[in-house]
């Protein structure tokens, strides 16, 4: 879905239903909840078999000893400059305070 489908698709709700949460579902990991946040990224974003699952720029991957050739290998999961929803931010809302 593009960005303007949503929008679209958003100007059609009353205000009534503008007020109710924006919820989830992902039958392919059996969870669902609260979007609490939509995330939009600056650089390609890099997911290299963390766990929990994380997701890393290449300046993150160069400070953990990649390589430029490997970095190069790995597939882009978040293209830069694109809106995109972490189904569980725990992780994200805890490193914005130790960092």
């Amino acid at each position: 879905m593009k960005l303007k489908d949503l929008k679209n698709w958003l100007n059609t709700l009353s205000d009534e239903e503008l007020e109710k949460e924006l919820l989830y579902n992902s039958m392919e990991y059996g969870i669902s909840g609260k979007v609490e946040e939509i995330n939009h990224t600056d650089d390609n974003l890099y997911y290299v078999g963390d766990q929990p699952v994380l997701l890393h720029t290449k300046y993150d991957l160069e400070k953990r000893g990649f390589t430029a050739k490997q970095i190069d290998a790995l597939e882009i999961e978040i293209p830069q400059g694109c809106y995109y929803i972490e189904l569980s931010n725990e992780y994200s809302i805890l490193e914005r305070f130790i960092s």
